[in-house]
């Protein structure tokens, strides 16, 4: 018997729309969790979408898709950017109209933003309705921040025979899984004195009702507050065993808003024969289908000592893990000598107390501290995350800065290509030279042309959560006043700030030291940076001199430059 051929095109689409908040890196993420996607609702009135929940009624819907398309779209735009970590796998409930064996040809189509990958599979159709499961594995493996998840199916079958999807069922519920990485954790975890006073130490001795310790748990869901079900904390005492387990529906977050990150409060009133040392706090997150999607673990602890000061058998302890909070600071426990080793760039977040997610940034510093090299790389960890980045090259081709961060492991072709990021060249026409670049000024001295070239580099589909670059301010100071200079930044800070994102500004010595005040007095944040001699090595150093309304560390952090990775942090190693 001869099979007839039908073709079935089956496209997913993720359209990047608005882009709302960051990503961090949590503590402990599975590899790939499968999450079942259920297509539900009716085409017929607009409303066919994509649910994580198992369809519960008994009627069954179903399209012809020969004529016309069914589109199913996921309702909430990725308030993250998420990894497709394996093959993903479509399970279509299919039927045709002829008695025979119809071939259908299936293109998949998967986006994510604005990354995009293709292929087709056969399949056999028969009259009667039938579960297809068809594995297929993408190219692409990230859904940008901000997209929006839909795909729909159509059939181009031969004349006269009809192709039906069927959904929305017990019995017939079509699906797709993708195995999923990173789609919720924790972002930061505060522990508190119930003053809600950032507390890295308590009183055994406390009494009644002083015997507390709260902690805040921020966590990031890419698909919202209702794909997390639970979030459980545990607290391990100084013996490493749990001593205190409490829950959190994904409901309870205080205050429940739309868009991440969302709180969860917990709080422990300890008995005052605990046993004294240092206590770990744990972060379990499970998802909507009981999926555990995120681990929090070993960065976050708390003392409890009798004077709710630690003895000196204790400084510096030794918390699980190795490390231990102290008078604010971080430290590794050892007993007596210390020993640095190499921390990656994310370190750079610990010293701030978190992830920066808006306002303005200074980072000063003298030649050859790396002032250009932080802001690049805090401008990569923005396009990594998904969010739409500007570079303003004040003080060097932008060909140039391309070429030098691929050389510290910093590639952003992708990221141009896709129109994540722009560049603004501010330098060529100072250099005498007709600039390559699509935007560009005529003058560096002229401040409105530069802002009105800022604001035309990014289209209003991808202003939500932008950030902006500008490297050096150094190079204005001797085309503009310094009143100007002062009321651009504070200009471009404030729309910046309005967007949802950061603007981060360097600067030399040789800037005014009142204009550099004045700066520092606008600045949200304020990095300094140094590059200095110790006995005939060249070192470098940075400390934030400013942090406004954050608890942040402070104090010189020494840091090495190495190619293929950037910025890379010295730090205290536990003695094993």
């Amino acid at each position: 018997m001869k099979a007839k051929s039908a073709t079935i095109v089956f496209l997913i689409l993720s359209v990047a729309v608005t882009y709302w908040f960051p990503l961090s890196w949590a503590d402990g993420t599975p590899a790939a969790v499968p999450r079942y996607s259920y297509l539900i609702g009716s085409n017929a009135t607009s409303t066919a979408g994509l649910s994580f929940q198992f369809p519960s009624g008994s009627n069954t819907v179903t399209k012809d898709l020969t004529n016309s398309s069914s589109v199913f779209t996921m309702q909430n735009q990725l308030f993250d950017s998420i990894t497709v970590a394996g093959p993903i796998v479509f399970s279509l409930w299919l039927s045709s109209n002829t008695t025979t064996t119809t071939m259908v040809t299936l293109g998949l189509t998967l986006a994510g933003g604005f990354n995009v990958t293709t292929g087709e599979i056969q399949e056999d159709v028969t009259m009667i309705a039938s579960n297809h499961t068809i594995t297929y594995t993408p190219s692409v493996t990230t859904l940008l921040f901000g997209s929006q998840v839909k795909f729909s199916i159509w059939a181009n079958p031969p004349k006269g025979t009809k192709v039906t999807l069927h959904w929305g069922s017990q019995t017939r519920h079509s699906s797709v899984l993708i195995p999923l990485s990173g789609y919720a954790f924790v972002n930061n975890v505060a522990i508190l004195d119930k003053l809600l006073r950032p507390a890295p130490n308590f009183d055994l001795q406390a009494s009644t009702g002083n015997n507390v310790v709260l902690i805040q748990a921020s966590v990031v869901a890419a698909f919202g507050s209702a794909d997390i079900q639970r979030v459980n904390l545990t607290i391990v005492g100084p013996n490493r065993v749990p001593v205190y387990n409490q829950s959190r529906n994904g409901n309870e977050a205080f205050p429940l808003t739309q868009f991440p990150p969302f709180s969860y409060n917990f709080q422990w009133a300890y008995p005052s024969n605990a046993t004294e040392g240092v206590y770990q706090v744990n972060i379990d997150l499970i998802d909507s289908q009981g999926h555990l999607a995120s681990r929090f673990g070993g960065s976050s602890s708390f003392g409890l000592f009798k004077g709710g000061t630690p003895p000196f058998n204790f400084l510096p302890y030794a918390a699980i893990g190795g490390v231990a909070v102290v008078g604010g600071a971080l430290y590794y426990g050892t007993k007596r000598r210390t020993k640095r080793y190499l921390a990656p760039f994310e370190h750079f977040n610990s010293l701030t107390g978190g992830e920066f997610n808006g306002g303005t940034i200074t980072v000063e510093g003298n030649t050859g501290s790396g002032k250009t090299l932080l802001s690049e790389q805090l401008m990569y960890e923005d396009l990594r995350r998904g969010r739409p980045c500007i570079f303003v090259a004040t003080s060097d081709f932008p060909t140039n800065i391309r070429s030098n961060m691929k050389a510290m492991g910093l590639d952003v072709t992708g990221y141009e290509q896709s129109g994540l990021l722009s560049f603004v060249d501010a330098y060529s026409s100072e250099a005498g030279q007709e600039s390559r670049e699509k935007f560009s000024t005529p003058s560096l001295g002229d401040l409105t042309t530069l802002g009105m070239k800022i604001t035309s580099s990014l289209p209003l589909d991808k202003a939500k959560g932008a950030s902006l670059y500008l490297d050096s301010l150094v190079p204005l100071a001797s085309k503009a006043k310094a009143e100007s200079i002062i009321s651009f930044v504070q200009s471009v800070g404030a729309r910046m700030r309005g967007m949802g994102g950061r603007a981060v500004f360097t600067l030399g010595p040789s800037v005014d030291g009142m204009v550099q005040r004045q700066l520092e007095d606008l600045a949200d944040c304020v990095v300094q940076m140094e590059a200095f001699e110790e006995r005939g090595v060249r070192r470098r150093r940075l400390r934030i001199a400013k942090f406004r309304a954050r608890r942040h560390q402070e104090g010189w952090n020494v840091f090495a430059i190495e190619d293929g990775k950037g910025i890379i942090f010295y730090s205290k190693k536990p003695k094993t």
